[in-house]
């Protein structure tokens, strides 16, 4: 495209050029060259029909502050063609550029947040030796051969779910406050809120409680929230035990519910549960299965909370609560029924970590789920020694979602995965 770079604009006259259309409250501006410039039209050339985000070639006269628009050519214009390299969002849906713009400023602001607080930002791999043993996640396997096409592979990998065991490595070495905004992989949904790939921010206080990483979560949301399209109120967050909420919900003292028999029959005995049969007579589905149907509706009509104090036995990685060892160090921050994060303060007992793992792999046999290599290296470095910290991992798409108010996640990352919602097939963008 022939065009003059609009920050090389002096002297009046003639000028040919293109870039990028936008649309603000004073009408057109041209944008080319990280500059933009106001547009008027003359007579025999109207801008009426365009949109934001066009493409387009122009003649115009520059008169030292405006460019009047003599001749205008479209070169592309929003919603995407079918050949696009990308879908064309929903009517009404963020721009792909209003999401990048909307990306790269909450991440200028989480590093400024950080930088203030004297966090180091670092990096760990993506693709791990274990991604550890959680039932409840499905890693994406990635192997590694040294001659392709040969089985077995050289060395079986995995994309990981978390950096969080390669970060904790790190505290054992000596780092004291760290911060990683990452990709990760967790296989199996694709849904208005879920995607296999998505980006995390997480990070870690060393010799610090939970508390004060709940303090950090509540003031780096309020920041990217703030001038956004989801407005907070000045009052604090609510903090409520999942005990407190679960109680609210259901009208269950869950600590009191801790094994199948008794949460079903008090679940049945108020009309909670589904038609469907439990075979499986698995506490943690249960409670999951009142937590979808009873518990999320209750969270969204509440504002921003923390959940805190989980069951022990849905945190395998968080260190028990002293006063009541039920429960576990593990939060949550939901905000409109929406899950944004979810912290500990971090067992580190290699011990006890142990175990944990192993009841995990062996109710991953049971469960028929693929087997997962013990993580040894992170225990190694909880046997050398990991000093009392809490951290916390944040969903960065859906913080997106509440600041732009996106409704689905392919809004703020429009190469997420599509699901055609009638026929259940998954596509790539």
């Amino acid at each position: 495209m022939t065009h003059t770079a609009l920050h090389r604009l002096v002297s009046p006259g003639a000028v040919k050029t293109g870039g990028r259309l936008r649309h603000c409250a004073k009408g057109w501006t041209l944008t080319n060259a990280h500059a933009s410039v106001a547009l008027a039209a003359t007579p025999g050339c109207a801008l009426d029909g365009l949109r934001d985000d066009a493409l387009v070639r122009l003649d115009a006269i520059w008169d030292g502050q405006i460019l009047h628009v003599t001749t205008l050519e479209l070169i592309h214009s929003p919603p995407f063609a079918a050949s696009s390299t990308l879908t064309t969002p929903a009517p009404g849906a963020l721009s792909h550029s209003e999401a990048a713009r909307a990306r790269a400023a909450l991440n200028t602001t989480a590093r400024r947040f950080f930088a203030e607080r004297d966090f180091l930002e670092v990096e760990t791999p993506a693709w791990v030796e274990s991604p550890g043993t959680d039932i409840y996640l499905n890693p994406f396997e990635a192997d590694f051969n040294l001659d392709p096409g040969t089985a077995p592979p050289t060395l079986r990998g995995y994309l990981h779910t978390s950096p969080e065991f390669a970060m904790k490595r790190l505290l054992s070495e000596g780092f004291e406050r760290i911060y990683q905004l990452t990709h990760v992989w967790r296989n199996g949904e694709v849904t208005a809120l879920h995607n296999p790939e998505f980006t995390i921010l997480e990070w870690y206080r060393a010799w610090q409680e939970v508390d004060e990483i709940i303090d950090d979560v509540e003031a780096l949301v309020r920041r990217v929230l703030e001038r956004s399209a989801h407005t907070l109120a000045d009052a604090p967050f609510a903090r409520r035990t999942m005990q407190e909420v679960f109680e609210a919900a259901c009208g269950i003292d869950l600590l009191e519910a801790l094994d199948f028999d008794t949460l079903h029959r008090a679940a049945s005995a108020r009309g909670l549960l589904s038609r469907r049969t439990h075979t499986s007579r698995r506490w943690d589905e249960l409670f999951f299965e009142l937590v979808v149907s009873h518990l999320d509706p209750y969270l969204a009509t509440l504002g921003p909370i923390f959940v805190t104090d989980w069951p022990t036995e849905l945190a395998v990685l968080a260190r028990k609560n002293a006063h009541d060892p039920r429960t576990a160090e593990r939060f949550e921050l939901y905000i409109g029924g929406l899950e944004l994060a979810n912290g500990f303060g971090e067992l580190t007992d290699p011990t006890e970590q142990r175990a944990r793992f192993e009841a995990d792999l062996i109710e991953r046999q049971t469960l028929g789920l693929p087997t997962l290599p013990m993580p040894e290296k992170f225990l190694d470095a909880l046997t050398h020694g990991m000093p009392p910290s809490a951290g916390v991992a944040l969903g960065v798409d859906r913080l997106l979602m509440l600041a732009t108010g996106a409704k689905t996640i392919s809004e703020v990352a429009p190469f997420a995965l599509e699901r055609d919602e009638a026929t259940g097939q998954i596509r790539w963008r």
